[in-house]
């Protein structure tokens, strides 16, 4: 399975950021607020489909740019936003790594 090509075609333009002024080439990755049934998150509005909280996403990009590798220090960027990696996995087929998965949160700017 070879998803550079969808990410390159429908993805968002991110970045990788850490904190010590490093930061990556652009890639191409999809981010999509989360919207959650339970509990597991209390904030954020309720709606009919459930808890809308509009700083939670979730980050599927390309496993060349290995997020479940990265300590606290690292962040996405996208359209000028930053967002911290909460959680981070991969997505094995047969072997192969296909994708990287994520929890993003969007941070706040003071």
């Amino acid at each position: 399975m070879n998803m550079e090509k969808i990410f390159s075609k429908f993805g968002n333009t991110v970045y990788l950021k850490s904190t010590d002024g490093w930061h990556s080439e652009k890639f191409k990755a999809f981010l999509q607020p989360l919207r959650y049934k339970t509990k597991l998150y209390m904030v954020g509005d309720y709606t009919p489909i459930g808890v809308n909280n509009n700083d939670v996403y979730l980050y599927i990009g390309p496993f060349s740019h290995d997020l479940t590798k990265l300590d606290g220090t690292y962040s996405i960027c996208h359209n000028g936003s930053t967002y911290n990696i909460d959680r981070a996995e991969k997505i094995i087929v047969k072997n192969e790594t296909i994708y990287i998965w994520a929890i993003i949160r969007k941070t706040v700017e003071v």
